[in-house]
Order: C-alpha cells, then sequence, then structure tokens
C-alpha cells in the first residue's frame, strides 16, 4: 500500500493513545482497589469467623472505604485500552480500513470524544496522503491521460 497517515490522522491516532492511557490508568487504578478490598474482607471473614456480607457492612460501620461496585466494569476498561491500543498501533503501522474501523470502533467504547474523532478522520477521508509509488508503466499518450484522470479521482 503506497498510502501514509496524514498529520490529522496522525495527531488523532496520539490523541487517541493519550485517552486511552488515562482511562486505562483509571481502570487499573479501580482493579487495585478492588483486590485491596477483597483481601480485607478475606481477613476479617478469618478474623471474626462471618460471612462475606457480614464482613462488608462490619467494614463500612467501621468506617473503613470498602470498594466492592462496578468490578466487572474496571476490568472490562482495562481489557478495552489494551485492545484500543494494540488497535491504533495496528492502524498507525498499517493503515488498513479493518485496523482503522475496529480502533475507531474500540476508541469509542473506551474514551467517547477519541472514537468520534477517530470516526470522523476514517470517513472524511483526510486519513491518508499518497505517498511514493512504484511507477507506471505507461506506454502511450492516450494510456499516460487514463492513468493522469484515474489517480486524480483517487
Amino acid at each position: 500500500m503506497y498510502y501514509k497517515l496524514s498529520k490529522l490522522a496522525k495527531t488523532i491516532i496520539i490523541i487517541n493513545i493519550l485517552l486511552t492511557i488515562i482511562v486505562g490508568i483509571f481502570h487499573g487504578y479501580n482493579v487495585y482497589r478492588l483486590h485491596e478490598s477483597h483481601e480485607r474482607i478475606l481477613e476479617v471473614m478469618e478474623e471474626r469467623k462471618v460471612i462475606r456480607e457480614t464482613a462488608i457492612r462490619m467494614l463500612q460501620k467501621e468506617g473503613e472505604e470498602v470498594f466492592i461496585e462496578h468490578g466487572m466494569t474496571s476490568y472490562f476498561g482495562v481489557f478495552m485500552s489494551t485492545l484500543t491500543l494494540f488497535l491504533l498501533y495496528k492502524y498507525a503501522k498499517e493503515s488498513k480500513f479493518s485496523f482503522a474501523f475496529s480502533a475507531a470502533f474500540s476508541s469509542l467504547l473506551t474514551s467517547y470524544i477519541g472514537g468520534l474523532l477517530l470516526f470522523f478522520v476514517i470517513f472524511s477521508g483526510k486519513s491518508e496522503i499518497n505517498g511514493i509509488g512504484k511507477g507506471s508503466s505507461v506506454k502511450d499518450e492516450w494510456e499516460k491521460y487514463i492513468h493522469k484522470r484515474g489517480y486524480k479521482y483517487r
């Protein structure tokens, strides 16, 4: 493929990478808090010989912050952030539409703004610029004319 990414596409890919890293760090911190809360709940369960729900209520009454909700959201966020970074890398490297669409869709799930920007660049036709090709093997004036007309409308 003899196309390179435009400056606008490169900028939006970099913005998406930064947004995805920020969102991934946020979800990673939530996963860390989930594990810390789970370990603290297990300690109370073993120490006081109670079930999980009772241990959670006891910790909350003592004033400890127990982070137990949004577990699946945090794990899904870490997974989607990793997948988005991978797809953005593949799109930036190979500049294929399948990677572009997949990266835009996963960016839409990761950071809504980044996904919209990437969809805009892909469907506006401003994502690629022509690079240096192999050259043409035209032989006469008619073939040169057709080649130039076809190249003009790409």
